[in-house]
């Protein structure tokens, strides 16, 4: 919806300038900026082209390789006819489970871990990510190109959504929390708080994306839906606070001891 994008891309503008001033007294080599907002809005082409590939393997699965080679084929419109009448009863009405699967794995999952991807790559250069706020700053802007890229390829059938996503720049916020947690992960040597960088943004991603989702079951998840709503509006609030204070009291910004190349 033009409505969306209108409100969308000043607010992720801001965010990415906010972003970019926060490291105004070091900020990232410009090669390693491009990086990070191309690597992001690719992102979005790879989740669509991810999702839609899991799909066709779910469909031939269920169908079988013999259908689908004879639904590819045929040029008998009654066997056609057939074929498609037996996916529209496969499909048939959505489950809260399958919703919640879907939502998760081939949503949530597969972008985030996209967006994980992108911001390794676009830091992978030594002395791109020399402490933690940087790592925070350099997934937040992934999350913003990404977000930006969706924006522009979005289209939602409710104006009410399509006006919560122009506000409610959550994958920032599911960026943010990736780069808190890798830049953790830098900071302690563990590997589970990189496994934390991917699985809690999954998680809330998730989660929202299943609220909405749960809409196309029955209109009475309308409550589930504005609850989720609400709590990412007060989680991406949050979030901006939090940075803001760190990088005024300088929290996350000692540098990480003992980084190497290797570590990135």
């Amino acid at each position: 919806m033009l409505l969306s994008q209108i409100i969308s891309f000043p607010v992720s503008i801001l965010l990415f300038i906010w972003m970019l001033r926060i490291k105004k007294n070091d900020p990232f080599p410009k090669g390693s900026v491009l990086k990070m907002v191309i690597t992001g809005m690719l992102c979005t082409i790879g989740a669509t082209i991810i999702t839609i590939g899991l799909g066709l393997l779910a469909l031939v699965i269920r169908l079988g390789p013999g259908t689908v080679k004879e639904m590819l084929t045929t040029q008998n419109t009654e066997v056609a006819a057939g074929i498609a009448a037996r996916i529209e009863a496969m499909n048939g009405q959505p489950t809260v489970w399958g919703t919640f699967i879907r939502a998760l794995v081939f949503t949530a999952l597969v972008e985030e871990g996209l967006k994980y991807l992108a911001m390794r790559i676009s830091s992978k250069k030594p002395g791109v990510i020399k402490t933690r706020m940087d790592a925070v700053v350099c997934a937040a802007i992934v999350g913003i190109a990404f977000q930006v890229a969706e924006d522009f390829i979005y289209a939602s059938g409710s104006m009410l959504l399509a006006i919560f996503r122009a506000i409610t720049p959550f994958h920032f916020l599911f960026g943010a929390i990736m780069g808190y947690y890798y830049g953790l992960s830098l900071v302690t040597g563990q590997k589970s708080e990189r496994v934390k960088a991917v699985l809690i943004p999954t998680l809330i991603h998730g989660l929202y994306d299943f609220s909405i989702n749960c809409l196309q079951i029955n209109d009475n998840f309308i409550i589930l839906t504005i609850v989720f709503m609400v709590l990412t509006f007060a989680l991406t609030v949050f979030m901006i606070f939090k940075i803001y204070k760190w990088s005024r009291e300088g929290t996350l910004s000692e540098p990480i001891p003992g980084l190497t190349p290797v570590e990135q």
